[in-house]
């Protein structure tokens, strides 16, 4: 038995290809939700877009502090690995859900596959740089999106354990892009995703982040992260948003909707590494929100642009930067991440292994 622990929507996105490689190859695999991100529209519709079987358990972990996080889904988990006594653990990211899996996995000397290993921010600060190092330590395998990730693990000792197999994600965007082919009759536009607490943690930042998206002038499409509109409410500043004219708020969207939304982008502003790593798949630059160089070759070369929004100088760049974006073909695209075939890679490296 194999066992997949997920907690949020990029997890899904990863999970698909390999639990779909992996079922192709004959191996028997369950499914552990922790809980963590647990909304109708954030989270079921994800596994039936793809084509993979509900979670058999939902720890219901979600909510409270990050050691509160962490610990109830260490509790949950635990139970579930003691009883099911998987031959394989496979965990997914930096969540609070993938620390926990590494931990009762590691103590319950079940051997660790990692996907998405070695990215690194470089600042201890962000937790989910915390997750990542400590998972990527007590794993068996781990499985790496691109070239300087995969440098990262050398420089900290774990070479021996690494393989370059490209971003995951990248395959499931291209089996979903097909049949979400963009059309080309609509207009082009911005697509923002907002869900960091680092952004919807107080008012001041949420006011400069809605004043960002004003300046913006375009037409702004945002699917709201259910925490985002529970912050904006709070803070007064809901009907500020849905004042802004150039601002589309809509319901939260399963993945062959957001990769629809990001085919017919010109542009992305978000706060979602993983989203604004998908932006050069869809062929639309990016501004981040966040200061953090999480994919450093798309950082250096300025396909992601990183805006303060309370910083009057980068938000003059980055008006600038956005004012200059178009929709980029296909083939200027960069290709820093795989050729969509990551999920064949990562069994074929667990066979050599004989994890599996």
């Amino acid at each position: 038995m194999i066992t997949h622990i997920v907690g949020n929507r990029p997890q899904f996105i990863k999970l698909a290809p390999l639990y779909h490689e992996l079922e192709k190859a004959g191996y028997e695999q369950d499914i552990i939700h922790s809980g963590q991100h647990y909304d109708e529209n954030m989270s079921d519709v994800f596994f039936k877009e793809l084509g993979i079987p509900a979670p058999y358990v939902n720890l219901g972990a979600g909510g409270g502090s990050h050691a509160r996080m962490t610990a109830k889904a260490m509790v949950g988990l635990e139970e579930e690995l003691f009883n099911k006594k998987p031959e394989l653990v496979i965990l997914y990211g930096d969540t609070n859900t993938t620390l926990a899996g590494a931990v009762v996995a590691s103590k319950l000397c079940i051997p660790i596959a990692h996907v998405e290993a070695g990215p690194r921010v470089h600042s201890k600060e962000n937790p989910e740089e915390c997750n990542r190092i400590a998972t990527d330590h007590l794993s068996d395998i781990l499985f790496c999106p691109d070239a300087i990730s995969l440098e990262n693990l050398r420089r900290e000792g774990l070479g021996e354990l690494a393989y370059m197999t490209g971003d995951i994600m990248y395959d499931t965007y291209l089996s979903i892009a097909e049949k979400a082919a963009q059309d080309t009759s609509q207009e082009e536009i911005i697509v923002m995703t907002w869900h960091r607490q680092e952004n919807t943690s107080n008012k001041e930042r949420m006011e400069s982040i809605l004043n960002l998206v004003e300046n913006l002038g375009d037409k702004v499409v945002c699917p709201l992260h259910p925490r985002t509109r529970k912050c904006l409410t709070e803070y007064g500043l809901m009907e500020r948003a849905e004042a802004i004219a150039n601002f589309e708020i809509i319901d939260p969207v399963g993945y062959m909707e957001m990769v629809a939304l990001m085919q017919r982008a010109r542009l992305i502003l978000t706060d979602s590494g993983g989203v604004s790593k998908e932006s050069s798949y869809a062929g639309a630059k990016c501004l981040f929100m966040m200061d953090l160089d999480v994919w450093e070759d798309l950082v250096r070369d300025r396909w992601i642009l990183k805006v303060d929004p309370q910083d009057a100088s980068r938000v003059a760049e980055a008006l600038e930067f956005a004012r200059q974006a178009h929709h980029i073909p296909q083939e200027e695209r960069p290709k820093y991440y795989g050729d969509g075939h990551a999920a064949a890679k990562m069994v074929q490296a667990m066979q050599e292994r004989n994890l599996i």
